[in-house]
């Protein structure tokens, strides 16, 4: 019987058993995993029984179920001192990552991935494997991420094993080695920032809404996070309570001062 790697370990299909899914489930929210990413996950142990069911290596699979991803949607965005808050509790290696972030609204996946050799004079190139729309995309180096990329050259001397200098690969990187998974570390800043819970991801929705409230063209905006459709970057471009309070006092002011103007009938 086929082994799998499963909650830490290596167990065989048979040994995977509804309770086993169940436990799998619940370490991933402690994790911090939203429905529609556990659904992901175990879609896959699902596609993976049936298939084995198919091919008569097992007579029978666990019953998996599906979390409900209705309102599954967060609202989660950062507001500058927030975040400015839990960057100055992140170690050193996390901190020009997440503000790259901050300022881009790039997928954690695609800035991890980032290599020098990605980076031009003036502007950032991401590779089409890297990115959601599949097409290479580019980033401009204008004003903090032209002194980001500047920090991070500074930092791309590294020493290996045996205590000589080599340059990194990757443009953001710990000691060397790619950005892994920083779940811990990130909730960990967030506590000690005393910020409530915020994901990196977060950080996607807040450039999307930093950049319309600051007036970008939505169409430009798309082109800088890298949104393939307008319906989903609606769902990141969140307007918050502030945002709506002032717009309907300046709509209230508004009719105000048209219902105040006299109106001239002019005579037939």
């Amino acid at each position: 019987m086929r082994s799998w790697t499963f909650l830490n370990g290596a167990l065989s299909g048979s040994d995977v058993t509804s309770d086993v899914v169940g436990k799998y489930i619940e370490s991933l929210r402690v994790e911090e995993y939203s429905n529609a990413s556990i659904n992901r996950r175990t879609q896959l142990l699902g596609q993976a029984f049936k298939i084995a069911m198919r091919n008569k290596q097992i007579s029978s699979a666990p019953f998996i179920p599906g979390l409900s991803e209705v309102g599954n949607e967060r609202q989660g965005f950062f507001e500058t001192a927030d975040f400015e808050a839990v960057i100055a509790q992140l170690p050193e290696y996390l901190r020009d990552f997440a503000r790259f972030g901050f300022l881009t609204g790039w997928r954690k996946g695609s800035i991890e991935s980032l290599r020098w050799a990605d980076v031009g004079e003036d502007v950032i190139y991401l590779r089409a494997e890297n990115s959601k729309t599949r097409k290479v995309e580019t980033m401009p180096l204008e004003g903090e991420l032209a002194a980001i990329i500047e920090r991070r050259r500074s930092a791309q001397m590294v020493k290996d094993g045996n205590c000589t200098n080599r340059l990194a690969e990757f443009v953001f990187h710990r000691e060397g080695q790619p950005i892994g998974d920083f779940r811990k570390a990130w909730a960990t800043a967030r506590k000690k920032a005393n910020v409530d819970h915020k994901l990196f991801h977060d950080l996607r929705r807040t450039a999307s809404r930093n950049m319309i409230v600051a007036g970008v063209p939505q169409a430009v905006a798309m082109k800088i996070t890298g949104h393939r459709t307008d319906s989903m970057f609606r769902r990141y471009a969140i307007v918050d309570e502030a945002q709506k309070r002032e717009a309907l006092a300046k709509t209230q002011q508004h009719l105000a001062a048209s219902a105040g103007r006299k109106v001239v009938m002019i005579g037939k």
